[in-house]
């Protein structure tokens, strides 16, 4: 099976880090990035071409929500997995009409986050091996 490589989108940092170990126990998950808001999530995204961006929809400046359509339209291979900890039955439909692929909310990550990232990836074919 090929690595799929994921970029980590979140302003707060502890969150970041738990979420890198969680998804770094998975032998086919690589988190090959961090970016801790909106702006740096489209530099990081142009630069390491990630197959899966795990994107908080509640940041400062340039929210989740604004920043999916700028990410599709710079790598538009990528699949994209909305995380909130917010009301999810507002969240899930804006989310995914802004162009996410997925929505997992974070109170339920440790059960959902794994299964959504394959669902995402299988939807549409394997990552590239090589990169």
């Amino acid at each position: 099976m090929n690595t799929i490589r994921i970029l980590l989108v979140d302003d707060n940092p502890m969150f970041l880090g738990i979420t890198r170990e969680f998804l770094q126990l998975q032998v086919e998950l690589t988190v090959v990035g961090a970016a801790h808001n909106g702006r740096e999530a489209l530099v990081q995204a142009e630069k390491l071409k990630p197959d899966v961006i795990l994107l908080d929809l509640n940041m400062p400046g340039l929210s989740g929500l604004e920043t999916i359509p700028k990410l599709q339209k710079i790598t538009p291979q990528a699949k994209i997995i909305a995380l909130t900890m917010m009301n999810q039955e507002a969240y899930q439909p804006a989310a995914l009409a802004a162009g996410a692929d997925g929505f997992v909310a974070k109170g339920s990550m440790g059960a959902e986050l794994v299964t959504t990232i394959q669902r995402v990836v299988k939807e549409t074919g394997q990552p590239e091996q090589e990169r």
